[in-house]
């Protein structure tokens, strides 16, 4: 298949921003080292903020999700409002086991970070990482995924029917242009508990990144 400018032009800027992300933390070998299955197509630069000293941009949302109920990496149905209402924080993604770019950046930053986290909420918090590509990712497939990040007990993978997946990405203003996943964003969502606005982080994280906003969120001291 005959590659366009366009697409190379993209893939180069992706890999240009995740090594830069990712060099100072354990992150980069997984992103060098690990095989990773391939899909075609091209994923857009996430936004970047004005400020140098990040490049990511942060927001803080309410959000109104769907009571769905989509399965997880057992193959068991779980509810995604219990999980998510559940007492202690939450950190969530949207990645597919395919994706070559930005989902194992999100997921070895999460990967990398998660015994920081762990120990800032004393075991109470919750990973959610949500395929939106429930087509392809079986329970199965995301189990294998969990392996590849060295992923915890805390740190579930969910899929689900398309329509559902659908409706839970409209729910958090993740939709991606053209029905198409490989234009999906570079989003991390986290909150401290079940009453709380939701903190959006619209870009890469590298670890350290991830839990400076993750302290944040919490209103803890650097």
């Amino acid at each position: 298949m005959k590659l366009s400018t366009k697409w190379l032009a993209g893939a180069c800027l992706w890999l240009g921003v995740g090594l830069r992300v990712f060099s100072d933390d354990i992150a980069q070998t997984w992103l060098l080292s690990e095989p990773r299955p391939t899909a075609s197509g091209s994923e857009p630069s996430a936004t970047v903020s004005s400020s140098p000293a990040r490049k990511y941009q942060v927001s803080t949302i309410n959000y109104q999700l769907p009571d769905v109920s989509l399965i997880n990496a057992n193959g068991d149905d779980i509810s995604l409002q219990q999980l998510l209402n559940a007492e202690g924080p939450v950190v969530l993604q949207f990645v597919f086991v395919t994706c070559s770019t930005i989902c194992p950046i999100l997921s070895a930053s999460l990967a990398s970070a998660q015994a920081d986290l762990d120990q800032l909420s004393n075991g109470k918090q919750r990973f959610i990482s949500i395929s939106i590509d429930p087509e392809q990712d079986t329970p199965e497939q995301l189990h294998a995924y969990a392996k590849r990040f060295k992923a915890d007990g805390n740190w579930h993978f969910l899929t689900g029917t398309p329509n559902d997946i659908k409706n839970v990405l409209k729910a958090f203003d993740a939709s991606y242009a053209g029905n198409n996943k490989m234009f999906h964003l570079a989003l991390t969502f986290m909150r401290p508990g079940p009453d709380s606005a939701w903190r959006r982080i619209n870009g890469l994280l590298g670890k350290q990144d991830l839990i400076a906003e993750y302290k944040q969120m919490l209103a803890m001291p650097d």
